[in-house]
C-alpha cells in the first residue's frame, strides 16, 4: 500500500472518470491535493488510509459538469500516474460533495481565488470526498490489487 500512496502523491494530476446520464464515461483532470510537493499544507489532510481503503479530497467548481454527474451517479474512478516510470494506480469508489464549512476552510489554499473569486465562502467552491472500494495498480513490473475483487 505504501507504493500505491507514493504513486498517488507523486502524480502531477488526478484524472477523474465520471458517468453521464446516458452511461457514457468522461475523464477530466483535477488538482491533485494529495501531492505534498504541490500542496504541502494539505499533507495528512487530503489523503487518508484506513486499511485497504483510501479517502481523498479534491476541489472543483460547484457549477461544473462533473459535480452534476457525481450528483446523478456517485460511482467514479481516479487515475494517478508517474509516466516516466510507467507506473499508475486506478482507484475505483464513490465521490460525494462535502458541505462542511470547517473542512472546506481547512482545505482552502491561498491562490484559489483564481478559481473561486469570492474565496472560501464562494458558492462555486466545492470539496469532493472520494472513498475507494478497489485499488488497481501497475508498478514494480506487475499488477497489484487492493480491495474489491482482489
Amino acid at each position: 500500500m505504501q507504493r500505491v500512496i507514493s504513486i498517488i502523491e507523486n502524480s502531477q494530476a488526478a484524472y477523474l472518470a465520471t458517468v453521464d446520464s446516458q452511461g457514457k464515461p468522461e475523464i477530466r483532470a483535477l488538482l491533485n491535493l494529495p501531492n505534498p510537493k504541490k500542496y504541502k499544507h494539505l499533507a495528512g489532510k487530503a489523503l487518508k488510509q484506513e486499511g485497504d481503503t483510501l479517502i481523498m479530497y479534491f476541489t472543483t467548481n460547484t457549477s461544473s459538469q462533473k459535480v452534476a454527474r457525481i450528483r446523478n451517479n456517485s460511482n467514479v474512478a481516479l487515475y494517478f500516474c508517474e509516466p516516466k516510470l510507467f507506473q499508475g494506480i486506478c482507484a475505483s469508489g464513490t465521490m460525494e460533495e462535502i458541505t462542511d464549512a470547517a473542512l472546506k476552510d481547512s482545505l482552502w489554499q491561498r491562490g484559489w481565488t483564481m478559481y473561486y473569486p469570492k474565496g472560501k465562502t464562494d458558492p462555486d467552491y466545492t470539496i469532493l470526498k472520494f472513498t475507494s472500494t478497489k485499488l488497481e495498480g501497475w508498478y514494480d513490473f506487475g499488477p497489484h490489487i487492493f480491495g474489491g475483487e482482489a
